[in-house]
């Protein structure tokens, strides 16, 4: 099993030539080799033997249909991450939800399902290994690399390693483990590598909340440690389970606003998502409460980036996205709480899918280190093998 604090997300030049291959496919993916020599400062010889060597276990394919009008030779021949043949598990225990899902080599997912989570109650690695069954029971074809499992560790009292041995002793795969947060900021930073030099902060609310920073030095990127904002103070009187009063995820968390619109009487049922149904329709009271929210929101963006002063800020979780017509509110109680001068916080663009995006990403990360060692022996040979014998639905 694997964990680390700090998550790669870009290794550059200090990375093997199979390594740097599939990054820049997967970052600007169809190339063709001599603009990956190019891209990544290898000669065309290495660059062609490290293209062999992902096309025979079948972790890029060729696409001959674009190969340019009177080109002549191989080395015009694009080359693509094959999404056909390989998948990772990746795991999100969240405070509420739990959600398992299988991403193709490219970091796109191809099949999810999620399960409601009471709160307060263990990972439930029997149901986890009975979802991760049945997904890859509907893809035959498909071989599991391995898994990733992400969670709020210290939100929901867990310890990763631990609870990750127990998943791997489950599924029979190897796991590697993040916090979630991380996760989502590497998925986020991963889907836009390209250009995003410096500093960018990447700030994640819903049930929980917390910001990390993903530093690009040029030859290799990483995501820091996870700044919790879980009992950032909002200025409320609500009692806590920690105890205080006001803390974020007891005054604004996605649970949080559902249960004072049920206790009002605005909803028939504690969902958040009943809520944003309510102010649609109408409800002054429901839009207040969301309105109330959203400004809360922009705050506390605000207070972050005026701490640690980043390039960029990118705002993920549904806490966020979740409300759309609100997203100019965040923006706007921004710009009015910032003392820095004038920056645009940016949005995510997975909304509610960023989840199986981010537990993905970290099941994927192995194969991005090291993609030669991760694929199965036998892959150069039939490009296919079974799924786990003990994983079964």
């Amino acid at each position: 099993m694997q964990r680390s604090p700090m998550v790669v997300v870009s290794r550059g030049k200090l990375a093997s030539a199979a390594t740097r291959v599939l990054e820049e496919l997967r970052g600007a993916g169809p190339l063709a080799r001599d603009q990956l020599a190019r891209a990544t400062d290898l000669s065309n010889a290495t660059i062609a033997r490290a293209v062999t060597s992902l096309t025979d276990v079948g972790l890029v394919r060729e696409r001959r249909d674009l190969i340019p009008t009177g080109a002549v030779g191989r080395p015009g021949t694009p080359v693509e991450i094959d999404p056909t043949t390989y998948v990772a598990v990746g795991v999100h225990q969240g405070v509420q939800e739990t959600t398992v899902a299988l991403c193709d080599v490219s970091g796109r997912v191809v099949a999810s399902e999620s399960r409601p989570h009471r709160l307060g109650a263990p990972v439930d690695l029997q149901l986890i290994s009975q979802l991760a069954a049945g997904l890859l029971a509907a893809a035959p074809d498909r071989v599991p690399l391995g898994a990733g499992l992400v969670a709020p560790w210290r939100d929901l009292d867990l310890e990763p390693t631990a609870t990750g041995a127990a998943l791997q002793e489950v599924l029979g795969l190897d796991v590697t483990t993040a916090d979630h947060i991380a996760a989502v900021a590497a998925a986020e930073f991963i889907h836009r590598r390209h250009g995003t030099g410096g500093v960018t902060t990447y700030l994640y609310a819903r049930n929980s909340a917390g910001f990390v920073m993903a530093v690009d030095r040029g030859l290799q990127t990483e995501v820091s440690r996870v700044g919790s904002l879980t009992h950032f103070p909002a200025g409320t009187d609500v009692v806590c389970p920690c105890g205080h009063a006001g803390c974020f995820s007891a005054s604004a968390g996605d649970q949080a606003i559902a249960q004072e619109a049920y206790a009002a009487g605005l909803v028939e049922q504690a969902q958040i998502e009943d809520v944003y149904l309510a102010a649609t329709a109408g409800s002054d009271l429901a839009m207040g409460l969301l309105r109330r929210r959203a400004r809360l929101l922009g705050r506390l963006s605000a207070t972050v980036r005026d701490m640690v002063n980043p390039d960029r800020l990118i705002l993920v979780g549904q806490a966020f996205t979740g409300y759309p017509p609100l997203l100019d509110e965040v923006v706007s109680s921004f710009a009015e709480t910032t003392r820095l001068p004038a920056l645009t916080p940016t949005f995510t663009r997975f909304g509610a899918g960023i989840q199986a995006v981010a537990a993905g990403t970290i099941a994927l990360g192995p194969v991005y280190d090291d993609p030669l060692a991760a694929v199965p022996r036998l892959a150069s040979t039939s490009r296919r093998c079974q799924s786990p014998a003990h994983l079964t639905a």
